[in-house]
């Protein structure tokens, strides 16, 4: 693969998620940008900030407030608000971080993560077939989420509005009603696209390390398979790999840094959302609300799920580095390889973990069950106090 497939394939990855951060304009300008568009970036992205985002979150803090003794009302605005917080951390971080974004996108492009035969071309297109799989799939869901959310309740009765948050203005007339139907068409879509963006990137982030790391792997097999590799040979190559194994951790520790505080929020959101759609859900009686309630609850289900199920294939496919390179033809090597081996093996034994804002925390399957398994016991809970 030359350097400028490489290229073109890598930005499967993040392109287009690129396109959403610019146009909240959370990305930094280039050096090249006058200073009158970088005021106006600026003003635009507090624009975004204060009229989209917290506006929106604080609508729903103060509808959630003045009604906390009515628990059917605070279910109403909650899966809502707690989805909101999470969006907030992640909006900031990346306006925040953008220098991290911004080093490991260069950083995927050095030429040292390319590569170098056939077999490793098919690793590497397979990871970037399954980036784009994930981000069409969580895409899709997203969007369907969103519109079954804004257009279910209009439907249903064109009366009230979709989401249950403070309204200032009076909506007895028809224009009223619009232009707050409107802000919330768009205060939403803000959120959902700010999901779409930064869940899908995070889990192409480690599908990328992923794909590295079976690249190593079919590395470390293969070593010594050439009738004409020397003893010296096969001692740069083992060298080689340990390098190579040492910047795919780089990779690693730079998107942790960059997702690790967002994903921990969303979690932490993500099991009060789904118990108050558990919750909601237990309580509806017309279909198309029941519907518009299940199709958000699997969005929520997939949106964890790709934040945990992909860093947990890193660290599974880290804990197969050592096993690949007994594979190798390790017999057949001198001792000042054999003994070389040995110690890559060791080196090879500590597995590479995403961990949270918590350094105990580990973002995991076991994570992922947890969560499901907390949310229903805090459903069931709730419905027991309120019965």
């Amino acid at each position: 693969m030359n350097s400028h497939e490489h290229r073109e394939a890598l930005e499967t990855f993040y392109k287009k998620q690129s396109w959403i951060f610019r146009l909240f304009a959370q990305l930094k300008l280039s050096d090249s940008v006058s200073e009158r568009f970088r005021l106006l970036h600026r003003i635009y992205f507090y624009y975004i900030l204060i009229c989209w985002v917290l506006s929106f979150d604080l609508s729903c803090l103060i509808q959630f407030i003045s009604n906390i003794t009515d628990l059917n009302e605070v279910i109403k605005v909650f899966y809502i608000f707690a989805t909101a917080m999470g969006v907030f951390a992640k909006f900031m971080t990346i306006k925040l971080k953008n220098n991290l974004y911004a080093e490991l996108i260069e950083i995927m492009h050095d030429p040292k993560y390319r590569p170098v035969n056939t077999r490793e071309v098919l690793l590497f297109r397979q990871s970037q077939s399954l980036a784009r799989t994930v981000r069409n799939f969580y895409t899709t869901i997203s969007l369907c989420a969103l519109n079954a959310l804004l257009f279910t309740q209009y439907i249903i009765d064109t009366s009230q509005l979709p989401m249950s948050i403070y309204n200032p203005f009076n909506t007895d007339t028809n224009l009223r009603y619009v232009l707050v139907y409107i802000y919330q068409y768009c205060a939403v879509s803000v959120c959902c696209y700010t999901n779409i963006a930064f869940d899908s990137i995070s889990a192409s982030f480690m599908i990328h390390a992923k794909g590295q790391l079976d690249i190593l792997c079919d590395r470390l097999e293969n070593l010594g398979t050439d009738y004409e590799s020397s003893d010296a040979n096969i001692a740069v190559q083992l060298k080689n790999c340990v390098k190579y194994y040492s910047d795919i951790i780089r990779i690693v520790k730079i998107a942790e840094e960059l997702i690790s505080l967002p994903i921990s929020v969303q979690i932490a959101c993500s099991v009060l959302v789904l118990v108050a759609n558990f919750y909601a859900m237990s309580f509806l009686s017309d279909f198309a609300n029941f519907i518009k309630f299940l199709i958000y609850q699997l969005c929520m289900l997939s949106q964890i799920y790709i934040l945990l199920y992909f860093p947990s294939e890193v660290t599974a496919k880290s804990e197969e580095v050592p096993y690949y390179l007994y594979c190798s033809k390790w017999a057949n090597w001198n001792p000042s390889n054999r003994k070389l081996t040995l110690l890559m093996m060791t080196r090879f034994d500590i597995p590479i973990r995403v961990k949270s804002i918590n350094p105990t925390y580990t973002f995991n399957l076991a994570a992922f069950t947890s969560i499901v398994n907390c949310s229903y016991s805090y459903y069931a809970l709730l419905k027991r106090i309120n019965n």
